[in-house]
């Protein structure tokens, strides 16, 4: 079973990962303050565009950095360790469910995390989602796996967990010790189990061990940087992000609801299910549990606090919630997983899960079906400069795989035949990414990022080290990573600085979205050069 589920990772997440562009804002960013780790030689501070950059700590950076000595530069080094830590949660998950779940519920379970379109798509990006999900995971698993322990023979697994919680602080900051400190508190509270198991955890050296790979980092960056770390670490990517919004990224308290629904498609059809299982201890959550039980509640606690924590912040981005991605696929397995003295209980709520993939079944087709329509509409309100996205047949082909496979998937469940509806979900999702995979994303690349990729090639090949690339008013880290040079940022309201940059540089090789060349044709001195997918190339008069 475990060469089989690798075997899917290496489809899924590793197969053309470097097919694509790296995709503005976020992949390309990571990406370059990779590079410019290696050509600076500074190991603490990373740089983006060759200033500071505070988004993140530092492990990401160095991953990225190390994997660019042992594959070169570029997408596939970019995105590799997403892809490994991917397949490190599905091995882990069918590890970890194997000893409550049994055999077919981890399968399940693994196959639920790796095979829906939330993991897939962190899985093949450059972005730290992922790698914080692994060491955050591996918090949980140790943990758990210690606290059902009957002797202490599982207890250096403690300090595996330590550990990972350390690396999930040098992943995305804090959020890597708050977040599992109050799953597994209120866990303990809700069990009554707190003052017992706390002995348990050692944490006088645990946290010595936390500490010792956690804070030297923050130690040095902040004796190099002082006030200007803490002031856009903690309070601007931390503070201001939870209580304010930043970069428009905003949504209701609702926001997830979707998210989880379809991020987590069909898996998701699993939870009323997972859910009717919790629902029928829940007047014996303080009792005696059995293991699988205690499980339960600890999936639900993990998955509940991570979505209500994310919902209640001010700015939210869909990847917030994905370190509940595996909790949730360990819900599905365990619903997968059925007892036998379980089965009439579970009836009432599988049936509303079968209802539910019927439903979202009826609502995804049409909406496949009519795809191409509805992102032409977005694309001309939106952003109407780029090219129409050219999916070919690829909506159609979804729209019958899906109502295909999960039609079948359901009749199999209503007959009793789990192991063939789990099949066909699989299936149906493992056909449908490699289709996404061939003829989607290059489809939405070419229309939203080869412009800008192709205009950055012709910098790094054109120009020379005394003309600059200007951007303006426009976000693109892509031309950074891919032109190979600094870049100058003006934004609206600051054309002055094109006069001022003028004189200190003999050409300026200016990018824009088609939408501000009215802006740009009132600036003197410059003149347009090219216009490519929803972009204007712009030039100053060349002075020697």
């Amino acid at each position: 079973m475990t060469s089989l589920l690798f075997s899917v990772c290496l489809l899924l997440f590793f197969y053309r990962l470097d097919s694509l562009s790296l995709f503005d804002a976020d992949e390309p960013a990571y990406a370059e303050a990779a590079r410019e780790m290696l050509i600076s030689g500074d190991w603490i501070t990373p740089h983006f565009n060759f200033q500071p950059r505070f988004d993140k700590p530092i492990l990401f950076y160095w991953l990225i950095a190390l994997a660019y000595k042992g594959f070169g530069i570029g997408e596939y080094a970019a995105r590799f360790w997403s892809a490994v830590f991917a397949t490190g949660l599905t091995l882990s998950i069918y590890r970890f469910g194997r000893q409550l779940l049994g055999q077919r519920g981890a399968c399940i379970a693994a196959l639920a995390f790796a095979t829906n379109v939330g993991t897939v798509a962190l899985a093949r990006a450059a972005v730290t989602d992922m790698t914080l999900a692994f060491c955050m995971t591996w918090v949980f698993f140790s943990f758990f796996d210690v606290y059902l322990a009957t002797d202490k023979t599982r207890e250096r697994l403690l300090f595996v967990g330590y550990l990972a919680m350390a690396f999930a602080v040098l992943t995305k900051g804090p959020i890597g010790l708050l977040l599992p400190g109050l799953i597994i508190g209120l866990f303990l509270v809700i069990r009554r189990k707190a003052r017992a198991t706390l002995s348990m955890l050692r944490l006088l050296p645990g946290i010595g061990l936390f500490a010792v790979i956690a804070l030297p980092w923050y130690v040095l960056v902040l004796q190099e940087n002082g006030w200007a770390f803490a002031q856009e670490f903690f309070v601007q990517h931390h503070l201001n992000r939870y209580l304010g919004v930043v970069s428009s990224h905003v949504g209701s308290p609702l926001y997830f609801l979707p998210v989880v629904v379809l991020g987590f498609l069909p898996w998701s059809a699993a939870l009323p299910n997972a859910f009717g299982r919790l629902w029928t201890i829940r007047s014996r959550l303080r009792a005696e549990l059995t293991g699988r039980q205690e499980l339960m509640l600890f999936l639900w606690l993990w998955c509940g606090v991570v979505v209500l924590f994310f919902s209640l912040s001010r700015t939210k981005l869909p990847s917030y919630i994905f370190p509940a991605v595996p909790a949730l696929a360990l819900l599905a397995g365990a619903a997968g997983e059925a007892v036998l003295d379980e089965r009439q209980q579970e009836g009432r709520w599988a049936r509303v899960g079968d209802w539910f993939m019927g439903g979202m079944v009826c609502l995804l087709v049409p909406i496949l079906l009519l795809l191409p329509s509805i992102v032409d509409r977005i694309r001309l309100r939106e952003a109407p400069d780029i090219p129409p996205f050219d999916f070919g047949f690829a909506p159609y082909v979804l729209a019958v795989l899906f109502l295909v496979g999960l039609t079948f998937a359901i009749a199999a469940r209503r007959r009793g035949q789990g192991d063939m509806a789990a099949t066909a979900m699989a299936g149906t999702m493992i056909l449908s990414i490699v289709l996404a995979v061939h003829q989607v994303a290059p489809a939405v690349q070419e229309s939203m990022q080869k412009s800008l990729r192709d205009i950055a090639l012709m910098a790094r090949q054109e120009l020379r080290s005394v003309d600059l690339v200007v951007t303006y008013d426009l976000n693109a880290p892509s031309l950074v990573f891919y032109s190979e040079r600094p870049v100058a940022i003006i934004r609206k309201g600051e054309e002055a600085e094109f006069q001022r940059l003028a004189v200190t540089h003999e050409r300026l090789f200016i990018v824009a979205k088609a939408a501000a060349e009215t802006r740009l044709r009132k600036i003197p001195d410059i003149f347009p050069l090219d216009r490519r997918g929803g972009y204007v190339l712009y030039s100053s008069r060349y002075h020697p």
